[in-house]
């Protein structure tokens, strides 16, 4: 097991750790770079360190994301751009219509997901259906 798996329970979703960077990066325009880092209990340094690049510990990243989850009104880590930024760094080896594919289906099982457990998809979800032209299974939307 690795260390990232015992930092986390079985189960847990981890942000990619370019949009935790970036939802990271967006939560510092609204708090001090030392009130953050004392909220989440890590140093100051530990915390630039982060948001300039470097690959942060497995403990580090698990109150990263707690962090986030726990703040109110936090920015939300999913976006049409994040997502299709996102596309587009794991997939630089295909051209920008295979990409595009591949955000319809990603788009499809979202919605597909969103549907059998019938609930509404969130608004990130619409948008991004918007984006790539795919449409909601759901009846209501």
């Amino acid at each position: 097991m690795t260390r990232a798996q015992q930092a986390r329970p079985l189960g847990t979703v981890a942000l990619p750790l370019p949009v935790l960077r970036g939802t990271i990066e967006r939560e510092l325009t609204t708090v001090s770079l030392r009130q953050a880092a004392r909220e989440i209990g890590v140093s100051p340094n530990a915390l630039r360190n982060f948001v300039r690049g470097a690959h942060p510990r497995a403990t580090t990243r698990a109150r990263l994301e707690r962090w986030l989850a726990g703040r109110a009104g936090a920015a939300s880590p999913a976006s049409v751009s994040t997502i299709v930024r996102l596309l587009g760094e794991v997939s630089p080896d295909l051209s920008p219509r295979e990409a595009a594919v591949i955000g319809r289906d990603l788009t499809e099982s979202l919605l597909a997901a969103y549907h059998r457990r019938r609930l509404p998809p969130p608004r990130w979800v619409r948008e991004l259906a918007r984006h790539y032209r795919t449409e909601d299974p759901s009846p209501s939307s």
